[in-house]
């Protein structure tokens, strides 16, 4: 059992950092608060350290100070006897310094104990051949028949209650049963229920749905970052069991924001259709009567439900304002159909240069994916990506219809586009704004 030997501040340098530790937490997603407060006050919650000065706990905080060029940080120091007992003191100190759900403490000690289930196997293949040094998987993975599985998920989840119990974390047996049953057939949801993005029961009603449409698997091997907005904004898509979306996305046929999109106007749709029309001086005499009037009361449910995609909402809106005054009516004018149509494939063209953007350019991808360019921000870069595309494709022509003509009696097709790459990289670099006079 580990034990607190001492309290000090040392060297950052003196830091040895463990990579089974640093990714067993998610990065905090108060990442950029925290950094003020540190830049301000400096560290004030201690690193959690074991004897030899390997980092346990504090991982976001060591990082921060990295960054913000600190020397010195304060840190607790244990003596611990093996890995199983400081990935107890992982949890312990997590527990107690963050403030995490029901649910992300029942992620965060089930991961535990696997990886302390791992432990153990790895020291009794140790034990009884010594010169194997195969680590083999936890047993819930291990299950070749249905009683071996049932026998396994037993065991797993009775050694995770055990553990809610030794923490204080009261958390009800069917919360258990869905989370066990989640953590063996979609392992990669139990990420979302740690990080904080999904409960229990939500990420179960999706397992359930996803399972029932056959899509489970499909939708684990999208791209993070579709899978991230489809798992968390677009969640009612797979609610609402619309296969037919979901077979557009994971077949790469549609993104999921323009999945979202599509959604919301249907429902806005089928809304205008059903909405009563009132006339104005009705209104004022039932109001003077005291009566209560029916409202769409969908607008409001829908803020809540699709805080996303704010700006394609907002066009959509203006321009069938534009078109069509009386929109609650169900005849569609050629203009409005011409509207939808070009706007329709303008989101497919913006879902297709995000994709094919964040593809060719993994370091915004990185900086989408940890918040630190929203989507509005996306969506401006995407702008920026097609201005470049246009450009290079006006170089293009005029190397085709300028220098090619010169210089294909003297080279193949391959050595021109060769030349033209060598060309244009000495024309390549990012020019002062200076000379175009735009400095504030």
């Amino acid at each position: 059992m580990s034990k607190l030997k001492e309290y000090k501040e040392i060297s950052i340098e003196e830091i040895k950092e463990v990579d089974e530790f640093r990714t067993f937490i998610p990065e905090n997603n108060m990442y950029d608060k925290i950094k003020e407060d540190i830049a301000k006050n400096g560290i004030k919650v201690p690193l959690i350290v074991n004897q030899n000065y390997e980092l346990i706990n504090g991982y976001t905080r060591l990082k921060i100070a990295k960054e913000l060029g600190i020397k010195k940080v304060p840190v607790a120091v244990y003596e611990t006897t093996d890995r199983a007992d400081e990935y107890d003191l992982l949890v312990s100190t997590n527990l107690t310094q963050r403030q995490l759900s029901k649910a992300q403490a029942l992620a965060l000690i089930e991961k535990a104990v696997e990886e302390k289930t791992k432990i153990l196997k790895k020291n009794q293949n140790s034990e009884n051949n010594p010169k194997e040094t195969k680590v083999e998987r936890v047993p819930v993975q291990l299950s070749e028949s249905q009683n071996k599985k049932i026998q396994s998920l037993t065991d797993l989840r009775n050694a995770v209650k055990e553990e809610l119990k030794k923490y204080n974390v009261k958390v009800d047996d069917r919360a258990l049963d869905y989370y066990i049953r989640i953590k063996e057939n979609a392992p990669w949801l139990t990420d979302y229920i740690l990080k904080g993005k999904l409960g229990i029961y939500p990420a179960y009603s999706i397992y359930t749905k996803l399972q029932e449409m056959g899509l489970l698997e499909a939708v684990a091997k999208l791209p993070p970052y579709e899978r991230n907005t489809l798992l968390t904004d677009g969640r009612k898509i797979i609610l609402d069991e619309r296969k037919d979306l979901l077979e557009e996305i994971v077949n790469h046929r549609m993104a999921v924001s323009q999945a979202i999109n599509k959604l919301k106007t249907e429902e806005k749709l089928q809304r205008s259709k059903k909405k009563p029309r009132v006339k104005d001086e009705d209104l004022d005499e039932t109001e003077d009567e005291g009566e209560e009037v029916e409202t769409d009361e969908g607008e409001e449910a829908e803020s809540d439900e699709y805080p996303f995609v704010e700006e394609w909402a907002q066009k959509e809106e203006e321009a069938k304002q534009q078109l069509t005054p009386r929109f609650n009516t169900e005849v569609h004018s050629p203009a409005e159909e011409i509207t939808r149509i070009n706007h329709e494939k303008w989101l497919q063209t913006v879902a297709r240069l995000k994709e094919e953007m964040l593809s060719n350019c993994p370091e915004i991808k990185q900086l989408y994916e940890e918040k630190k360019l929203d989507e509005e921000a996306i969506l401006t870069m995407v702008e920026v990506w097609r201005n470049f595309q246009i450009a290079f494709k006006n170089l293009s022509i005029n190397w085709h219809n300028v220098a090619e003509p010169l210089l294909s009696s003297h080279l193949n097709r391959q050595q021109l586009e060769e030349l033209f790459y060598k060309f244009v990289k000495g024309n390549m670099r990012l020019y002062p704004k200076e000379e175009f006079g735009v400095v504030k």
